[in-house]
């Protein structure tokens, strides 16, 4: 665990017949080229994402999973190596969503955020391995985390495989039936506790007031987002009153904050950058929906019953997109 050989936590040693059971399974060669940082030089071979996944303590079982992951992050919308260098201390957040919750025992019921359980535990890993391996390029780039969180060791969370609402990849362009995998640069999970709450929408209004609060980061430029994890029990109200859509639209005009309120706790620059598009005495939303509407604000279904709590993810500011793939 010394050298910075890890992401602090002991690791399974990267033997060659093991890493060569993972590119078997994956189905690729070690000197595959999988991916690049081309601005600072960096290289991604087969070898390196398959030792990461046998460091993590993957399965060759799960193959299908990482393949599909290791595609989302070799993509340059996935910006790795920013992830990896900014003050934000932002980790990477996997999403997994459709059949394959079941197909590869993924938790989704208690603890659906931090499970207890091995493929969420493993694959979130692999992920935050890659990110801290690649994205800092072997060690050669500075980390400047101020404060991070504990989702840059593991963040895996996977949607109920029944769901109220559509699956969570539908929002993204995806069909129902499809099994997908998303990755996104985010902070750590902000908990929503409402148990009295009787309807839907004070339900909703408590969810918003969580996204709009002053220290949200995305104040700045606007041009992150919101991942919002429902229970079943804040579920159970919001279904009643409002679709994905009408939920949706609520909490962007719920969330905001009058801009002269932000200026005066120092949220709002004195000097404004151009692109930050203030306009005094208007009220001001952490999410500008005109530009990525969406993929800005998403809702994903997850956790067990019995205790009235949600969550609020929010995206890296930096983080303009979402990557998504489907396993196959």
């Amino acid at each position: 665990m010394e050298g910075n050989w890890s992401d602090g936590l002991p690791v399974i040693p990267p033997y060659g017949t093991l890493v060569d059971a993972m590119l078997e399974a994956i189905g690729w060669n070690g000197t595959d080229l999988i991916g690049e940082i081309p601005e600072q030089n960096i290289e991604i071979r087969a070898e390196h994402l398959a030792a990461a996944a046998v460091m993590a303590g993957c399965k060759t079982e799960y193959a299908p999973v990482l393949r599909t992951l290791s595609k989302c992050l070799m993509d340059p919308r996935a910006n790795i190596s920013g992830a990896e260098v900014t003050t934000g201390g932002v980790g990477i957040l996997v999403i997994v969503s459709g059949p394959a919750v079941e197909t590869f025992g993924f938790e989704h019921g208690a603890n659906a955020l931090g499970a207890n359980c091995r493929v969420n535990a493993t694959i979130g890993r692999f992920a935050n391995m890659v990110r801290y391996f690649c994205g800092s390029g072997g060690g050669t780039l500075q980390r400047h985390g101020t404060i991070g969180h504990p989702g840059r060791i593991t963040f895996c969370i996977a949607e109920h495989p029944t769901t109220v609402w559509a699956p969570f990849h539908t929002q993204l362009g995806f069909a129902p039936e499809e099994s997908v995998v998303t990755t996104i640069s985010t902070e750590g999970p902000n908990s929503v506790n409402n148990h009295y709450g009787e309807t839907g929408e004070v339900i909703l209004e408590t969810i918003a007031d969580c996204i709009g609060q002053f220290g949200t980061t995305n104040y700045y430029y606007r041009a992150g987002g919101y991942v919002v994890v429902i229970s079943p029990d804040h579920m159970e109200l919001i279904a009643q009153q409002f679709t994905r859509e009408q939920a949706h639209d609520y909490l962007y005009n719920t969330a905001r904050r009058p801009t002269d309120e932000l200026k005066r706790v120092g949220r709002i620059a004195k000097n404004l950058d151009p692109n930050a598009q203030v306009e005094w005495g208007t009220m001001r939303s952490p999410m500008r929906m005109d530009l990525r509407k969406e993929s800005q604000l998403t809702f994903i279904e997850c956790g067990a019953p019995g205790g009235r709590f949600s969550a609020v993810i929010p995206h890296w500011a930096a983080a303009f997109h979402t990557v998504s793939n489907v396993i196959e």
